[in-house]
């Protein structure tokens, strides 16, 4: 008996040892993760939003081409633009001369590590998309840089999508805070990457703890299994 009991402490030390090497954070980031995973699911799984084609693309422009007129003006706004497919897609749907659509990207990748997604992914090289409209335009660098001097742009009266596509949380929670003065009945959010398995404790969070600063009504509207929410200000 003595004998498995020391046979036991040794195993004990062991995993002990090895364990004490693993930092604390990872347990945190862990339990956080999956937390936010259960209640995103959860949300996705009871949220009244219509299930749409998983391509987001398509998803777009449905919103862009069906949802909304095509001649409604409209101020477009992006948030993580890379090769400016959507904010193009946006363009190309909308006919109104007095829209604008206004991407906001560093286009060297992301700023900072996105869970295990490294800092420098998805750049463009540095490129700013050449998209042969007048309307549409680009604010380059970082976006705590450059959206607290566009805001003054905005016209409270015309109608606002804003595409959240940073994936990183301190960026989105960022944006989201300093465009809610401007938001009102009928502006369209579109969340890029809401639902996810390992990466739901970013924007999903941002939104969330977003909403926990505002009072903001919503209608859920579209939702794809590839993460994407759309929701509609009521």
């Amino acid at each position: 008996m003595i004998k498995v009991r020391q046979f036991f402490k040794q195993v004990c030390y062991a995993l002990f040892s090895l364990l004490s090497k693993i930092k604390t954070s990872f347990f945190s980031d862990f339990y956080v993760g999956l937390g936010y995973f259960i209640k995103s699911e959860s949300e996705f799984n009871n949220t009244k939003a219509t299930l749409f084609e998983n391509d987001r693309l398509k998803l777009h422009a449905h919103i862009a081409q069906k949802f909304l007129k095509p001649d409604e003006k409209i101020h477009f706004f992006e948030f993580g633009v890379r090769w400016g497919q959507i904010i193009g897609l946006w363009a190309d749907s909308n006919k109104n001369p007095d829209s604008l659509f206004i991407g906001f990207d560093t286009f060297t990748g992301l700023p900072e590590d996105w869970g295990n997604i490294k800092k420098g992914s998805y750049s463009n090289n540095g490129e700013v998309p050449q998209i042969d409209d007048k309307r549409v335009g680009f604010c380059v660098g970082l976006v705590e840089d450059t959206l607290p001097g566009y805001i003054k742009n905005i016209d409270p009266a015309t109608k606002l999508i804003v595409h959240l596509d940073f994936d990183l949380y301190n960026a989105t929670l960022f944006t989201l805070i300093f465009v809610q003065p401007f938001l009102k009945k009928g502006d369209i959010i579109i969340l890029d990457e809401y639902f996810s398995i390992t990466k739901n404790h970013y924007e999903f969070r941002a939104f969330h703890d977003f909403l926990s600063l505002n009072t903001i009504d919503y209608k859920p509207l579209f939702k794809c299994r590839g993460g994407q929410y759309v929701v509609e200000l009521v």
